[in-house]
């Protein structure tokens, strides 16, 4: 089983009393990182176009990553979000609650890939990696 709450970001926080950087949970920054995609202000957005621009030559096959909850409506509705002819991979979590979702694409840009990202956010409940 995947534990969001133990992951952490890397951000720079103020330190806490101790003088330790104060290191802020994934889950309280909302249900996953890209949920907020839609608020992102131009200049970040900007920054990921130009690392996706930097490490790809389009079109490139794009590895896309979810987890969903292990219920067939919720994974349909993401796999819904991509054309029918994408690679798809599963893989159940130990207890079988969860499913990672492993989804290779061919895109023509970086816009492709933000629009992938803020259709799946739009579901609720799915984590994108």
């Amino acid at each position: 089983m995947i534990a969001q709450e133990e992951a952490t970001t890397s951000s720079s926080r103020e330190p806490d009393a101790k003088g330790v950087p104060m290191r802020v949970p994934l889950s309280a920054l909302g249900p996953g990182v890209w949920a907020t995609f839609a608020s992102m202000e131009d200049e970040r957005m900007a920054g990921l176009r130009a690392q996706l621009d930097a490490h790809h030559t389009w079109p490139s096959e794009y590895m896309f990553k979810f987890i969903a909850p292990n219920q067939p409506d919720r994974i349909e509705a993401v796999l819904s979000k991509f054309p029918d002819e994408v690679e798809v991979n599963r893989k159940a979590s130990g207890g079988g609650k969860y499913v990672a979702l492993t989804i290779l694409e061919t895109v023509d840009n970086a816009d492709v890939v933000f629009d992938r990202y803020r259709a799946v956010s739009a579901i609720g409940g799915i984590f994108s990696l």
